[in-house]
């Protein structure tokens, strides 16, 4: 099944203490944009970039990085903030394919685009959540900490498959994707094991150096 993608990449990322465009944030050497386009190259027939603030510097430092390859990346900018749900209705016009995918930009993760495809239905991915502070466990009076585990709970990761005729319909020129559009569509869940990682502030970024740089980019 070909399958186009839409990467939401409008925000500024103002929790991330930083004057530039959230997308072009660097993650271990490689900014969030970057990441998400290397994920979707081979797997994908077109990329429109869903872009906001300062979205003529990002159209640009993709450009300048990818023009070389053989990929099909199409930039929209809002001049006016148009809300996730919005942002996906203006870039639903360039795409070509009867399904496609929607991802944030700054959720990095490793879902099987592949398995996704076979779902051929309106689907949100999941995965389970890690908690941001260290578990405190007691017995027999000892104290026992574990840090940061992952909670058996499901959680939206930030990716999504849509049928473009089924979506268009309940698609308002501007609001929230997930309040406004998703309850009104029959939802199915993917859920995704991998890894997934939710870049939100300086020390999201921190912790993902940490734990999953070694000394080279990894292929996320």
């Amino acid at each position: 099944m070909d399958l186009d993608a839409i990467i939401l990449a409008g925000g500024r990322g103002l929790r991330m203490d930083s004057v530039m465009p959230k997308s072009l944030i660097s993650v271990a050497g490689v900014p969030l944009i970057f990441r998400q386009i290397d994920h979707l190259e081979s797997k994908v027939s077109r990329i429109i970039l869903s872009l906001g603030y300062h979205g003529e510097i990002v159209k640009k430092e993709v450009e300048k990085n990818y023009s070389s390859l053989n990929l099909d990346i199409i930039s929209v900018i809002e001049k006016n903030s148009l809300g996730t749900a919005g942002a996906v209705r203006k870039a639903l016009g360039k795409t070509r394919t009867e399904w496609f995918l929607v991802l944030n930009v700054d959720d990095i993760a490793n879902i099987n685009v592949e398995r996704l495809k076979k779902v051929k239905k309106n689907a949100i991915c999941i995965a389970h959540p890690k908690l941001p502070f260290g578990l405190v466990k007691e017995k027999n009076g000892k104290v026992f900490f574990i840090e940061k585990p992952k909670l058996n709970l499901w959680v939206s990761c930030g990716w999504y498959l849509f049928e473009k005729k089924k979506l268009f319909s309940v698609l308002p020129k501007k609001g929230s994707l997930e309040y406004d559009v998703l309850p009104k569509l029959n939802l199915t869940t993917f859920k995704h094991s991998g890894f997934w990682c939710p870049m939100n502030t300086p020390k999201d970024v921190l912790d993902f150096e940490i734990n999953f740089f070694s000394g080279k980019t990894p292929k996320i």
